[in-house]
């Protein structure tokens, strides 16, 4: 019996994988996996492997299946991304800002006595 149910998660993971694959190309096939308890990394989510959609890049990286829809890059081209998109927005809020008049301090009133 034991068997059975082994090929039974086989089946439902190869029929996730397919599905998954259908929705997103960057999958790598036959990666899909369940995660035990003793990977603390994705706490018993399923993960699967993909590939960097950056051009070029062939580097893999393993996620969880419910990351899918936000990642698509390998970890050195998305912290790269995220500074382009972080240098982009600063440049875009220094144009639109008008330049703020700083007001001069009043001099300290003299003491009298």
């Amino acid at each position: 019996m034991p068997n059975k149910v082994k090929s039974d998660s086989a089946k439902e993971l190869a029929a996730a994988e397919a599905a998954l694959c259908s929705k997103y190309p960057n999958i790598i096939l036959g990666s899909l996996r369940e995660v035990s308890a003793r990977e603390g990394k994705f706490h018993m989510k399923r993960s699967v492997q993909i590939e960097c959609a950056f051009s070029g890049c062939a580097t893999t990286r393993r996620i969880a299946t419910s990351d899918l829809a936000q990642v698509s890059l390998c970890e050195e081209h998305t912290r790269s991304a995220r500074l382009q998109r972080r240098r982009e927005a600063r440049a875009a809020r220094k144009t639109q800002q008008p330049k703020k008049v700083r007001k001069a301090k009043k001099a300290a009133a003299p003491v009298s006595a």
